[in-house]
């Protein structure tokens, strides 16, 4: 997926953010909150199951321990969106995910994840704990309702 979008600042749409979740919770079957190499296999069933996980840890497992958060999910996707990529490529990345297709190395992300392990203060660390206060904030609204 090429990207000739210009930078833009603002986060994931609401739109966006749903049908990234929605794609998590597809691959995370057991409901546990994180997707492990088993689940990403299985979700991409004989389509290159290994290679596409390998290349979906590699790039998400931001902290390498095997399984990717929701927080890490998300922050990803945050990622890919401030490293300058349309929402309309970011839908169609999504939806071909959504029907098991290969993932797609976004190269602007692993640019910026390199960047990110020379800085002193890590803005990957920081995404993944912004969305992790976002999903409890949205989780107390919901509560609350």
């Amino acid at each position: 997926m090429g990207c000739g979008a210009s930078k833009q600042s603002q986060g994931l749409s609401p739109q966006l953010r749903s049908k990234a979740l929605e794609i998590f919770k597809r691959i995370d079957v057991n409901n546990s909150g994180s997707i492990d190499k088993d689940e990403t296999q299985k979700f991409w069933k004989t389509n290159f199951a290994k290679v596409n996980t390998q290349a979906l840890f590699n790039a998400v497992d931001f902290d390498k321990s095997g399984q990717i958060t929701e927080d890490e999910w998300m922050a990803f996707w945050e990622i890919v969106k401030k490293s300058g990529y349309s929402d309309k490529e970011i839908f169609e990345e999504l939806d071909n995910l959504m029907e098991g297709k290969a993932w797609v190395q976004f190269r602007k992300v692993d640019e910026f994840v390199k960047r990110d392990q020379m800085r002193k203060k890590s803005q990957v660390k920081q995404i993944v704990e912004d969305n992790s206060k976002r999903k409890s904030i949205l989780q107390q609204e919901q509560q609350n309702n």
